[in-house]
């Protein structure tokens, strides 16, 4: 029993492609007009051949969102969508209903390098002041490292690091014109927010 009292289950250990590669931010990496800040990291990639900006990056969204509107602006036909899953649930636990999801390749590039992965998102029917939001699917599947304080993404590729730099300007913009609504389904998730503890609250407020 003492021998089985610390049970272990050692799996296959797998470094990724660019994981002997470091990732580092240094002073260079701060080309912002105000520091600190509390700004969201907003940028400009290309998806699916299409120069797309109000991009939102937040890694707390365990889901990629595509707004409707910007499918229908890339051109693209809704036949090419797959059924969706299970619903999303935003802030304060509002569903959120995907209209279907599709598989589109993301380029970030810089002036002399560019990757490219295929990325499913999300497609979302709603009025939003982003095109799309790139979450913990985008960054995991090109292992970016993220400096929010810099709004700076650094990414690997064949050629060397790709470094992506936030809108500050912009950021701002869209903030400033987002509704309350909107706000409250910023972060999307497939999972349902569990219900806070009532006696937790209680307990909170009294001390």
């Amino acid at each position: 029993m003492r021998r089985l009292h610390h049970p272990t289950i050692e799996g296959p250990h797998k470094n990724s492609q660019w994981s002997h590669i470091p990732v580092t931010f240094d002073n260079t990496d701060l080309k912002l007009k105000d520091y600190p800040h509390t700004d969201a990291m907003v940028i400009e990639t290309n998806l699916a051949s299409w120069a797309v900006t109000r991009i939102l990056v937040n890694t707390s969204n365990s889901v990629d969102i595509l707004f409707s509107s910007t499918f229908d602006n890339m051109k693209l036909e809704r036949k090419l969508l797959q059924l969706a899953g299970r619903p999303l649930y935003g802030f304060g636990g509002k569903q959120v209903k995907a209209i279907g999801n599709i598989t589109l390749p993301v380029t970030f590039r810089d002036q002399n390098n560019s990757r490219t992965e295929h990325i499913t998102f999300d497609m979302v029917d709603m009025l939003y002041n982003y095109n799309t939001i790139f979450g913990r699917g985008v960054t995991n599947i090109f292992s970016a490292a993220l400096h929010p304080g810099y709004l700076c993404m650094k990414l690997l590729s064949a050629k060397g690091i790709i470094a992506i730099y936030g809108n500050q300007d912009l950021a701002r913009i869209v903030e400033e014109t987002a509704t309350l609504g909107q706000k409250n389904v910023q972060n999307l998730n497939k999972e349902k927010p569990k219900a806070k503890d009532p006696s937790h609250d209680e307990l909170e407020q009294q001390t």
